[in-house]
């Protein structure tokens, strides 16, 4: 299949010859599948590295969900690619998030249940199975307000939607989930709030804020950032002010 090469912007926060990382926006698919065959990640990279279609995926290491913002690392050829999917594979590329979740979590601690995919309506769904794959998510309070928690999540390995999975199997679904929020509604106090929450984030309130790898090349550590966006800032900034 020839895929089509598309002008969509990407914001770039690293830059090399040998390694790109982007700060992915909301509402951006990664890859193109039956649902989205345009208009994603892989499209625009064809686009502005047209090298790219001669590196698997065009290069893209790891995935984001649709709605999930943040951090995501390109190899821009073959031998980047094979170093870093083999990085990714033995846990060497730390990878960290923010979220803001459900219910009040008292302390840090280790999500480590298996993960399955599961399909619903043709859609795919994940979820918590002894016959699926290991996943281990650690987590670490930043905040807490009266009925959510800021959450800053490590990584320990990269199943399919895991991050949501695992909150959501914990009884603390992130906020604006819209698939994985079997217990979100018990900790919307009053419509007003479930309202003003819905119009402040359309979305997970889930963003990829730090990388840190091995630079393929020159052997040394990579450390990037990226800033909460503007709706989960606005989210916290409500919660901060609102005795909910």
């Amino acid at each position: 299949m020839k895929w089509k090469a598309q002008n969509i912007f990407l914001n770039v926060v690293y830059d090399d010859k040998y390694v790109l990382v982007i700060n992915k926006t909301s509402n951006l698919v990664v890859h193109p599948a039956n649902k989205n065959m345009n208009n994603t990640i892989f499209n625009s990279l064809l686009y502005n590295y047209p090298y790219l279609r001669d590196v698997p995926r065009a290069g893209i290491i790891h995935r984001l969900d649709k709605n999930t913002t943040g951090l995501m690392i390109i190899a821009k050829n073959i031998d980047v690619y094979m170093f870093l999917k083999n990085e990714l594979k033995k846990h060497n590329i730390i990878r960290e998030y923010e979220a803001i979740v459900n219910g009040i979590i008292k302390k840090n601690d280790i999500i480590n249940y298996p993960i399955k995919r599961i399909y619903k309506k043709k859609n795919i769904y994940m979820d918590v199975h002894p016959l699926g794959k290991k996943a281990i998510t650690k987590y670490f309070i930043k905040n807490i307000f009266k009925n959510y928690t800021h959450l800053r999540i490590q990584l320990k390995t990269g199943r399919t939607h895991q991050i949501r999975v695992h909150l959501s199997y914990i009884k603390h679904s992130i906020v604006g989930d819209p698939v994985y929020n079997k217990y979100q509604n018990i900790f919307l106090i009053n419509n007003f709030y479930k309202k003003s929450i819905n119009k402040i984030i359309q979305r997970q309130a889930l963003h990829a804020c730090y990388l840190k790898f091995i630079h393929p090349f020159y052997k040394i550590n990579i450390k990037l950032y990226s800033k909460l966006p503007n709706d989960i800032n606005n989210l916290i900034y409500f919660l901060k002010n609102n005795d909910i």
